[in-house]
């Protein structure tokens, strides 16, 4: 029971919201045109979380084998560089995550769409390449620009398309509206962590822009996908759940800016249930 215990925290619970967040979109978009299929919606919910365990193991394992985790992090616990796991147990489970990553992208391919099928490819080569590689994309500081192309407008366009073969304005608005609040979990993450990455020689985008910077993008990405739904504030029961958005964001992007090292941890978990949250909120924008 404890083993299981520590492969579940490495799976990272507080992030995999996130994996969600753009596929509810996506499939309610489809829904919404009546073409929802409930297989595709299965098997799409299962590709994106074994996708996003893939990357938060490879993360795992390849930040302790370069050396970027070390006892001075300031993060949750990692389970390769505590010694929890071995190298070979971390390896084994990020190759069993991406074969059920897989088997389900493989089921859209033959059961959705032939199309998808290099889209699958590409995003399995992009969680591998975020921490694994010689020059890993997380090191470049392009980790946010990654999980935006991929949490975002793959997950939510790709899924809507699964359904319908089609692609829509509204899909594309969808990918914004859920793909910048799931970069903002990646940017506290890297926020925290700016210390001991700069020490460690990973250049993230907050290494390389700096805290402040750093927390202008973070207030972006809150508020900019309510800044693109305005137009539906003559809806009442909108506005009113709106400004209620409104609030809840502008009191993380204060945490952030009060917090430091260990004390924002909780903040992840937040950031990512802000995301579900949107997209929640995004299903009924384009419902109203």
């Amino acid at each position: 029971m404890r083993q299981l215990f520590v492969w579940f925290q490495a799976a990272r619970p507080r992030t995999l919201p996130a994996s969600l967040a753009p596929l509810i979109v996506g499939n309610w978009l489809a829904y919404l045109e009546g073409q929802l299929q409930i297989g595709l919606l299965l098997a799409s919910l299962l590709c994106a979380l074994a996708l996003q365990i893939f990357v938060n193991y490879a993360n795992d394992y390849f930040d302790a084998l370069t050396g970027v985790d070390t006892d001075a992090r300031v993060g949750p616990q990692r389970a390769t560089q505590s010694g929890l796991v071995t190298h070979g147990q971390m390896r084994a489970a990020m190759v069993l995550s991406a074969l059920a990553a897989s088997l389900a992208g493989l089921y859209i391919v033959v059961f959705g769409s032939l199309w998808l099928l290099p889209v699958g490819i590409a995003s399995l080569i992009a969680a591998y390449l975020y921490s694994g590689g010689p020059r890993p994309l997380a090191s470049l500081g392009l980790g946010e620009i990654t999980v935006f192309l991929f949490f975002g407008v793959v997950a939510v366009v790709g899924s809507y398309f699964m359904h319908t073969q089609l692609m829509s304005k509204a899909a594309w608005l969808a990918a914004v509206l859920v793909g910048l609040p799931v970069c903002a979990i990646m940017l506290v993450n890297n926020i925290r962590d700016i210390s001991t990455d700069t020490a460690a020689g990973k250049k993230t985008l907050p290494v390389r822009i700096g805290r402040k910077n750093s927390v202008v993008l973070y207030s972006a990405a809150l508020l900019l996908p309510l800044a693109l739904t305005i137009n539906q504030l003559n809806v009442v029961v909108w506005l009113s759940l709106w400004i209620a958005t409104v609030f809840v964001a502008v009191w993380l992007i204060s945490q952030l800016l009060k917090r430091q090292a260990q004390a924002l941890n909780p903040l992840l978990g937040w950031t990512s249930f802000y995301s579900l949250w949107l997209a929640v909120l995004s299903c009924f924008y384009f419902t109203i």
